[in-house]
């Protein structure tokens, strides 16, 4: 009943809040105070607890208990210097603690940069608006809103003359210190006319949606004056919480998307001192092969929509092209040049014919097939070494993963996905 009573009373939270400075004072300074001191301490914090929690005790007697305490503390415990201070750094150590506490033991922010997990995760994706006048870009409040709730920001540079497309030049911090600052800013060089870009995206060259990924040639080499020559909208990746409890007292399930600590993991493949996020298809000792049927098997048994964690990876049309950011299962290398070269040949480019196109995305498909070095075909197979996990991106034409790199120590898996945080879109939530 105490327990309700104190939620009830503002004044016994008050009297609970007195007690608890007065025992902490007490207990750093017991072991200087004379016997007969600490005595009369302990007497009163005894007394004033009992009154504290019997029902009987009215407003008045609860008063007159709490003024006896302080009389007390205040005769007996010597005062600190700058006791403003030390309580609010004692306040502050403690949020630090807990905060920490949080993040090791229980749940750690990451953000997923890339496009490797998506459609399940996002990472930052672009989208050119410079033939879609349509689109219009808000301005004022609505930005703001679309910028710190939805996580999209918008882009918008107009030539003021004419001129061909140089480069992007002097890529610098916006505020702060540190390798990555706080925000990034850029020039954008056209003719003899450098135009700065404000909070750049973290690829410039990519994201601001003026230079083919591929190719690294201008997507539009030229601008006449009053021609965008950036318009865009940057969607920011998904911030997630990585639960770290649930896997000290059970192991990963097939089919989990768990979180690993990427140093010492495959130098040279893998980026060293950082996160990786992963959906698990194999424990340790098991043997995995990736057929053209765009299933993974292991053992010889095939993965299927009836496996937890894979109802949507598998559940794809077997008679389309696989594609990037679509749920197409998973390929090994074959199947993987073939769609990729399928993917750059269906995409024009200026002063190309079609049989120099095609050619380009035979040879580039192949230069881009190392993210299935250990399955290369229908019949290669791997086996996960013991304490080890394999593990896949969900957009698996886009996904460096254990396709690349192979197997991950158990002892480098920190936790689990667990709740999609920010921004507030239809992915919000657990």
């Amino acid at each position: 009943m105490y327990l309700v009573r104190w939620l009830l009373f503002r004044r016994l939270r008050k009297a609970g809040e007195l007690l608890g400075i007065v025992r902490r004072h007490y207990n750093h300074q017991r072991d200087i105070l004379p016997d007969k001191n600490r005595s009369e301490l302990e007497s009163s914090m005894v007394s004033f607890e009992k009154a504290l929690k019997d029902p009987a005790t009215t407003a008045d007697q609860l008063k007159t208990a709490s003024t006896v305490l302080e009389e007390t503390a205040h005769r007996w415990l010597k005062a600190y210097a700058f006791p403003a201070y030390r309580d609010n750094f004692e306040s502050f150590l403690g949020t630090a603690v807990l905060v920490f506490a949080f993040k090791t033991f229980f749940a750690t922010p990451m953000e997923i940069p890339t496009g490797s997990a998506q459609p399940t995760f996002y990472g930052i994706t672009a989208e050119d608006l410079r033939d879609k006048p349509e689109v219009k870009i808000p301005t004022g409040l609505g930005r703001l809103w679309e910028r710190w709730i939805k996580g999209v920001t918008y882009y918008e540079v107009v030539a003021q003359a004419d001129g061909e497309l140089q480069g992007i030049t002097n890529v610098r911090k916006e505020l702060g210190a540190g390798t990555r600052g706080i925000g990034k800013k850029c020039d954008v060089v056209v003719g003899n006319r450098a135009y700065t870009v404000h909070w750049a995206p973290e690829i410039p060259e990519e994201h601001l949606m003026l230079f083919d990924k591929y190719t690294r040639s201008p997507v539009k080499p030229a601008f006449k004056q009053g021609e965008p020559i950036i318009r865009c909208r940057v969607r920011a990746g998904d911030r997630l919480f990585v639960e770290r409890f649930t896997y000290n007292f059970r192991k990963p399930q097939r089919g989990d998307y768990f979180v690993f600590q990427s140093t010492g993991v495959a130098p040279g493949r893998v980026t060293q001192g950082t996160h990786y996020i992963k959906r698990l298809i194999a424990f340790g000792g098991e043997k995995v092969r990736i057929a053209d049927d765009r299933h993974v098997y292991i053992d010889g048994r095939p993965l299927g929509t009836n496996d937890a964690g894979f109802e949507k990876i598998y559940a794809f049309d077997p008679t389309a092209i696989p594609a990037d950011s679509v749920y197409s299962g998973h390929v090994n290398g074959t199947i993987y040049q073939r769609a990729f070269a399928h993917q750059l040949a269906s995409t024009p480019r200026q002063g190309v014919s079609t049989a120099e196109l095609r050619a380009w995305a035979a040879a580039k498909a192949s230069e881009y097939s190392a993210v299935t070095t250990y399955f290369p075909n229908d019949s290669a197979e791997f086996r996960v070494r013991p304490n080890h996990f394999l593990g896949f991106g969900d957009n698996t034409m886009s996904s460096s993963d254990g396709r690349h790199w192979g197997d991950v120590p158990r002892e480098k898996v920190i936790g689990k996905s667990w709740f999609v945080m920010w921004p507030f879109t239809e992915r919000w939530g657990w």
